[in-house]
């Protein structure tokens, strides 16, 4: 039995269907598949929820509750430290793969664990296409994907990144957003044709989606943090050794919550279309982080009859993040 993750970044669930994503749109109609929605985990940014993905485990147990951290008194990238449990690679080491079209969710996944992963050590190779945001571009990561799946390992983990690229660039409401679904839809073929159905089962998510950025300028929550630090990450921020309440951090204009964390720190976010910074303007068109962008996509299908631990799942939906790493154990373990 073989499972295949399949990751899209900020694919929206109400963008499924059969005139924009048909090959998706068919995996989601085959015999024994389920299709419904997931729910992010907070901040609703890319890394925390990869790394929930890959350990079952909220932020607050592995520790990655925005893009940054701190270590040692500065501030470094999630994907340096990785998450501080363990994780399906771990579980897996000599039976999985990763593909991962963003080279820090290597270390932000743990996937230097798994049997062959790609980037090679979370560093980008210099002779593949980027995308217009530095990352791995789609076509790179595909050809990776397709070559390792033909390795038949238990369990392979592959992410593209495009869409969410595309809808930070000019807004998830763009038409330049909708051609990038269009492109990930058509790999959607390719990977088909690469794995044996009745073999696999297959389960595609999204890790949030993004609201369009209102033209207003950031905000800048430096005045009322004082000394502390912000680790911000578009609609959403971190607080560090701030004395203030939540309570005071929501008279700010664009707040729309905030609570503490178990380590006496504070997740803010914002209202949606806002974003925290001290700018004057939008420097992206589509944002995520906030309450209003963690819905995410959930589905399972492929032949093996398995699935349907999986499907099950959906059905009952919404489903967590930290869910899919015990749904995996099960569907491997059982």
């Amino acid at each position: 039995m073989r499972v295949l993750l399949l990751i899209l970044d900020a694919f929206d669930p109400v963008r499924l269907s059969p005139h924009l994503t048909p090959n998706l749109w068919s995996w989601a109609n085959a015999d024994g598949a389920a299709t419904g929605t997931g729910e992010a985990v907070m901040a609703a940014c890319t890394y925390p929820n990869h790394a929930s993905f890959a350990t079952g485990v909220p932020p607050s147990e592995h520790g990655i509750y925005v893009n940054h951290v701190i270590r040692d008194d500065q501030v470094v990238g999630a994907w340096e430290v990785g998450p501080s449990v363990p994780t399906l690679f771990d579980s897996y080491v000599a039976e999985s793969l990763a593909v991962l079209g963003d080279h820090h969710l290597v270390g932000v996944m743990g996937a230097r664990a798994a049997a062959s992963h790609w980037p090679p050590n979370g560093d980008l190779p210099l002779d593949i296409e980027l995308d217009p945001l530095g990352y791995p571009a789609d076509s790179a990561v595909l050809a990776r994907l397709v070559a390792g799946l033909a390795e038949a390992a238990r369990l392979t983990i592959g992410y593209f990144g495009s869409i969410d690229t595309y809808s930070h660039l000019f807004g998830p409401e763009s038409e330049e957003a909708r051609e990038a679904y269009r492109r990930v839809d058509g790999r959607i073929a390719e990977i088909e044709a690469a794995i044996s159905w009745d073999e696999i089962a297959v389960i595609v998510v999204s890790d949030h989606i993004q609201n369009t950025v209102e033209d207003r300028p950031g905000i800048d929550l430096r005045p009322v943090v004082g000394e502390g630090t912000i680790l911000a990450d578009e609609g959403s921020a971190i607080l560090i050794g701030a004395t203030l309440e939540p309570t005071e951090l929501m008279s700010v204009d664009g707040v729309a919550g905030a609570r503490s964390l178990d380590d006496g720190n504070t997740l803010a976010w914002c209202e949606p279309g806002r974003f925290f910074g001290p700018f004057d303007s939008p420097i992206l068109r589509g944002v995520h982080g906030n309450v209003a962008t963690r819905t995410q996509l959930a589905m399972v299908t492929g032949g093996h009859p398995k699935r349907h631990l999986a499907a099950d799942v959906v059905n009952a939906g919404p489903v967590p993040a930290t869910a899919w790493a015990g749904v995996i154990r099960s569907m491997l373990d059982q």
